[in-house]
């Protein structure tokens, strides 16, 4: 969900070494009375660190905010068939506004419902200085009595407001504040005004217990489960009903329903993007669960709604093509010696002169602990050749020809296997390879660019690892779209008609494109080796402040793939010379672009801007203290300002910043060719 990187103690999971997901089983005799006989919810809902997943209108309103677009948003509902809309607070300020005046009614007349979605305390990072304010739900915070009570008189005045949840139930310390008595006292509230409004909250698979579901009985309808595969996967649609199955027999002899959340939008945790493949395969795995009331519903969690927007650049890993084979390890997951991720294909052996195959691949990490994990190729089960991925250079695709003609000999045909090994098992390593253009000289190599989910056989021992064929698609969000979208008109009897997203005729996609979106981006890089103390590189420009205005607002994405130490290389952003936002290069989720801070968002810098005709916006990367670093880049794209007249705001050419740098480090603003 929206989460932060509290899940650490994942990375000491003891996990059995070969796992296999039981089948489903089928409905429970106990649960609720009317289980089998109500209409399951179909929801979208925008998602917390997501992309693509809500509308907003392009123009600020008068109080500086760009507010919801209840119109577009809802039109794009009808097209999804969703029945319900998530409705998130925590993004924005003007949330609360937005969905009690104009969504809520403007939902009703279209006949859709709504779940209201609140963030626990370990989501609320409001301050009394403006650029530090960060997200919340806006304006009750963490007050849930008064949230329960507004929301139900909500619901009697637009009773499709059906329900309403709270996300990370039982993360960090929010358990502290949710015992018992609270939630009572939170359920008491909400019953005083309307006893009718279901409330619910997120649950991992870890928190769903007999003692947590004891604690909340007595005031809660439901869980809402986010599905994440075995653990921090949104790739792997396989473990869907055993988890269903588990939760269900905790929850409904207590009389406790349950919804499931599908990632169909990006989730931190995960290595890789879920794409349409995964979210139509774990929708259509619900359907049994659907249809005989097992789930209260499903929600589609970041669901792209923006179909207009393309995939992020960034999200190409391959080297040529659109393809490539990812064998990985996910974050903040364990591993046991022995483990691996594979990718096998029978090989027709031709002719009778020398056997090899020629490949491209490429890890992320450089100069470690060797002797953990293991690049191989396999004949027959045989390993011919293996590389620890401490030695390759990172971040780089390399040429690897491997002779496979003794261990061939004689034969008509071999299988060949690419496996990701664990020799020793690791706590918390993630790791992803990159494996394309694979050809042969004497056999015969199908689908070796990995273009197409064909003619390779996947297979992992342990549920921690990944082997995935990944096929990037500039129109992925559409294409997800259209996933959800079938299922949810399928699940109603209906007919499906397709949305179209762009073509991306002008995006240059290929693995030196690094921007988040079109071509063009800013980058630092820091060399491998020491560097001083104080040493800076940085882009600025200086920005016309539109006068009058009651606020401003700065809005960027950072990232930095090759993660950097903690404490040593800092992402800065200044206004006017004053330091607003500084966060470590070392932090997590390094392969994705992050909007500011994972809590913060855009950045409110009124106070420095108002009255001002102009303001410096300089963003940077600076050493606090002398470090020794071990090489890596940081990039920024899609600048966006609130009543801020930024230039060139997205870098698909060089002009509008200045750049500058202390030696060694440099600044530039790279366009993919």
């Amino acid at each position: 969900m929206m989460r932060r990187a509290r899940m650490l103690f994942l990375a000491f999971l003891l996990i059995p070494m070969v796992v296999v997901p039981r089948a489903a089983a089928g409905p429970p005799a106990a649960g609720p009375p009317d289980q089998l006989t109500k209409r399951p919810f179909l929801s979208a809902m925008e998602g917390g660190n997501t992309v693509e997943a809500k509308i907003r209108e392009t123009r600020p309103r008068a109080d500086g905010f760009r507010h919801i677009d209840t119109p577009a948003t809802i039109r794009r509902l009808k097209q999804l068939h969703a029945t319900m809309y998530t409705f998130g607070i925590w993004d924005k300020a003007t949330d609360w506004d937005d969905l009690r005046l104009e969504f809520a009614p403007a939902a009703a007349r279209a006949g859709i419902d709504i779940m209201v979605y609140l963030v626990p305390p370990s989501e609320c990072y409001r301050n009394p200085v403006r650029y530090l304010d960060g997200r919340c739900s806006q304006p009750f915070d963490t007050d849930y009595v008064r949230w329960a009570t507004e929301l139900a008189k909500l619901s009697l005045k637009y009773p499709n407001v059906k329900s309403w949840g709270i996300d990370d139930f039982l993360v960090g310390s929010n358990g502290t504040l949710f015992t018992k008595d609270y939630l009572g006292q939170v359920r008491a509230a909400q019953k005083a005004v309307n006893p009718r409004l279901k409330w619910y909250v997120t649950m991992y698979s870890w928190d769903i217990t007999p003692k947590n579901a004891d604690t909340i009985k007595d005031a809660l309808d439901g869980v809402i489960y986010p599905y994440t595969g075995y653990v921090n996967s949104s790739i792997d649609p396989t473990w869907l009903e055993p988890r269903l199955d588990s939760a269900l027999d905790v929850l409904r002899p207590r009389g406790l329903s349950l919804a499931l959340l599908v990632y169909t939008g990006r989730f931190l945790d995960g290595m890789i993007h879920p794409d349409e493949r995964y979210v139509a395969d774990v929708l259509q795995r619900a359907t049994p669960y659907l249809a005989d009331g097992r789930l209260d519903g499903v929600i589609a969690y970041g669901a792209p709604v923006r179909i207009d927007l393309q995939q992020p650049s960034w999200d190409y890993w391959g080297h040529t093509g659109k393809g490539r084979l990812s064998l990985s390890v996910g974050n903040f997951t364990s591993t046991v010696d022995g483990s691996y991720a594979a990718a096998s294909q029978e090989m027709v052996v031709t002719g009778n002169g020398p056997r090899s195959i020629t490949f491209k691949q490429r890890d992320p990490d450089v100069g470690g602990l060797q002797g953990y994990q293991f690049k191989q190729v396999l004949v027959d089960d045989k390993v011919v050749w293996q590389s620890d991925v401490e030695v390759d250079p990172k971040e780089t695709w390399e040429t690897t020809t491997v002779d496979l003609t003794a261990a061939l000999q004689g034969k008509t045909s071999g299988k060949v296997t690419f496996r990701l090994f664990h020799q020793r098992g690791v706590g918390w390593w993630p790791l992803d390879w990159s494996i394309d253009d694979v050809t042969g000289r004497g056999v015969i190599v199908r689908n070796g660019g990995f273009e197409q989910n064909r003619d390779w056989t996947l297979s992992r021992n342990q549920p921690t690892m990944q082997p995935y064929i990944d096929i990037y698609s500039v129109d992925r969000p559409a294409r997800i779209f259209n996933s959800i979208g079938a299922a949810y008109a399928r699940y109603q009897h209906q007919p499906y008609w397709p949305v179209q997203g762009p073509r991306g005729n002008s995006v240059r996609i290929g693995p030196d494109n690094r921007a988040m979106y079109g071509n063009g981006w800013l980058k630092f890089t820091v060399p491998n080796g020491p560097i001083p103390a104080n040493t800076c590189a940085t882009a600025s420009q200086q920005v016309r402040v539109k006068p009058g205005q009651s606020r401003y607002e700065v809005s960027f994405w950072h990232a930095d793939p090759e993660q950097a130490r903690f404490g040593e290389m800092f992402k800065q952003l200044w206004v006017d010379g004053q330091l607003i936002w500084s966060r470590d290069a070392g932090d997590y989720w390094p392969w994705f672009y992050m909007n500011g801070s994972d809590h913060q968002g855009g950045i409110d810098v009124t106070d420095l801007v108002k009255g001002k005709s102009s303001v410096s916006i300089q963003f940077g990367i600076c050493t606090r203290g002398a470090a020794t670093s071990p090489g890596l880049f940081v990039n920024f794209d899609h600048i966006e300002g609130i009543n801020l007249d930024i230039h060139n705001s997205g870098f698909e050419n060089r002009s509008a910043w200045k750049l500058s740098a202390d030696k060694p480090l440099s600044a530039a603003i790279e366009i993919a060719r």
